[in-house]
């Protein structure tokens, strides 16, 4: 494409593109005069007429701030921030592969099977548990930012909403630009994380079981209602048929509307819903409620 971003990315191709931003596959120079194996990255450029441009450049550098020291097997890896005087970018690790949200709409509504749709929330899950012994809620975890690799490695990418579990004054800050650009995916997100509640856990947690809910019926639980609004109209997703009545109750805990009724950790969540049916039956005990 003939630009070279910061004097060491040319950049190659178009990944996506949005109204704000752009991801590019990019060559690193370093990597290649190193002759690493793969000196290809992913660069998000952030569009330099883009509305509210001040308030994304700001999110953009507080992302690689608080991941690039955040390494895990299922997140994707993100390397460092810059500014070169026209464009500011993020660099990260480049995957090849297809989304969550690709895959389910190749299937045009045909869930995955159980043991399928399991390993991707296992996978998710293990990634979120690392951020959070860090301090970090992801937010906006869905199936587009939940990557499929060509080698059948599951990431979690994209970190433009992630937040700190303490710090409020720079929870408050971070928090009230999220608001403003809208970034959440009122779908997929808590009740809480909508009403502009403290974030917690849980919040993935909620995120993860609609995740789940998904792919094993093809269909949204709450028909893409926000959970806000699906709370106040008390609305109840039906049981997945693919699973046992064990399994969902775990399932049930997760998608919980009210806090207090959902599973409080996704390590938590990840293991109970992971146990086949025989585990209760041996155990001769009902998958706990909460």
């Amino acid at each position: 494409m003939g630009y070279v971003l910061g004097g060491r990315f040319d950049l190659a191709e178009v990944i996506s593109e949005g109204s704000t931003s752009t991801v590019y596959r990019a060559i690193d120079r370093i990597g290649l005069w190193a002759r690493e194996q793969s000196p290809e990255v992913a660069v998000k450029v952030i569009q330099p007429h883009a509305k509210i441009r001040q308030k994304l450049v700001e999110l953009l550098h507080r992302e690689a701030r608080l991941l690039r020291d955040c390494v895990h097997r299922n997140l994707v890896r993100i390397y460092d921030s810059d500014y070169d005087g026209k464009y500011h970018y993020l660099v990260m690790e480049f995957l090849k592969g297809r989304s969550l949200a690709q895959i389910l709409a190749d299937r045009q509504g045909r869930p995955l099977s159980p043991s399928v749709s399991f390993q991707i929330v296992r996978a998710a899950g293990q990634g979120l548990v690392h951020m959070h012994s860090l301090g970090i809620v992801h937010g906006d975890l869905k199936p587009g930012n939940i990557f499929m690799t060509s080698t059948g490695e599951i990431k979690i990418v994209d970190f433009g909403t992630v937040l700190m579990l303490d710090g409020p004054r720079h929870h408050e800050r971070a928090a009230a630009l999220l608001d403003q650009i809208g970034l959440l995916t009122p779908a997929y997100a808590s009740p809480e994380m909508l009403m502009g509640e403290p974030r917690a856990e849980s919040d993935d947690v909620y995120s993860l079981a609609v995740v789940a809910y998904l792919t094993l019926t093809g269909i949204h639980p709450y028909a893409q209602w926000p959970a806000n609004e699906a709370l106040n109209a008390n609305l109840t997703p039906a049981p997945p048929p693919t699973i046992s009545p064990a399994q969902w109750r775990v399932l049930a805990s997760g998608l919980a509307l009210n806090r207090r009724d959902r599973i409080e950790t996704v390590g938590e969540f990840v293991q109970r819903l992971g146990r086949p049916p025989w585990f209760y039956r041996l155990c001769g005990q009902r998958a706990p409620l909460s």
